[in-house]
């Protein structure tokens, strides 16, 4: 059954992987067999680590730096990626920012940026990668989502805004390409054992918050970001086929949303 998580000649990109989430799926893919390629906004030290340990597992790997969601950065991913590996068969749209102000403090550059940069990015990715992923007969294309995209958050306003967008965007993607083998779906990892800056994240740095926490989840512990990154690659499997248009909640029970 080990075949139907093999994903020999594959080729996979996660945007925002140098850390966390994102690293942990890169790793997950890479000890599977595929290509990948790493995508970093700012840190290349990490985006360099991240690709030392995909090769350890004996992947092929590009770091590719860059805003996600910018035409250029896009348009590099893509020549790299033709060019070492054929096409991209899979992409994870997991790079996110998160702003700590209420809206009344909010302005309108931070309103587009994190528009742009969640939403606006991962509607970009789709135009530059579905049309090969159609013609192929497969791709797998996964959004990373979050409690924000289905609550709202009065301190994070367009961050909120733009994941509630990304659960639009995933059902009509799905709808539409589905029939050429394609998949869409979300996962939604709650709250999960990841590195968070003091400026995004304030309240996780208050003594005990964390505890506070885990003690609502009926698991009583944050998400591991391995199990998230398994969570991808099932739903990349040909076993997962006939899901598409879906979320995938990889939470411990915090939320139950249906």
């Amino acid at each position: 059954m080990d075949k139907d998580l093999d994903f020999t000649g594959r080729t996979i990109l996660v945007t925002g992987s140098g850390r966390n989430i994102g690293r942990a799926i890169i790793l997950e893919f890479a000890a599977r067999g595929a290509n990948v390629i790493i995508n970093a906004r700012s840190n290349r030290d990490e985006a360099e680590s991240v690709r030392q340990d995909a090769e350890g597992l004996g992947a092929r790997a590009l770091v590719v730096m860059g805003e996600a969601g910018e035409h250029e950065v896009i348009a590099e991913i893509k020549a790299r990626a033709e060019a070492a590996f054929g096409r991209l068969d899979i992409y994870v749209s997991n790079a996110a920012r998160r702003l700590s102000k209420s809206f009344f403090d909010t302005t309108e550059e931070e309103w587009t940026y994190h528009l742009n940069q969640q939403l606006t990015a991962s509607w970009r990715l789709a135009k530059a990668f579905t049309p090969a992923m159609c013609e192929a007969g497969y791709g797998r294309v996964i959004h990373m989502n979050g409690p924000d995209g289905y609550f709202g958050g009065w301190t994070r306003v367009p961050h909120s805004t733009a994941k509630g967008g990304l659960r639009a965007l995933t059902k009509s993607l799905a709808g539409g390409l589905g029939e050429f083998g394609v998949t869409v779906n979300d996962i939604n990892p709650g709250v999960s054992n990841t590195i968070r800056d003091a400026s995004t994240h304030p309240q996780f740095h208050v003594p005990g918050h964390a505890e506070t926490v885990a003690a609502a989840i009926p698991i009583r512990r944050a998400t591991k970001v391995e199990e998230v990154a398994f969570a991808c690659a099932f739903l990349c499997s040909p076993r997962a086929a006939a899901i598409t248009g879906s979320i995938i909640h990889v939470d411990g029970g915090r939320d139950m949303l249906g």
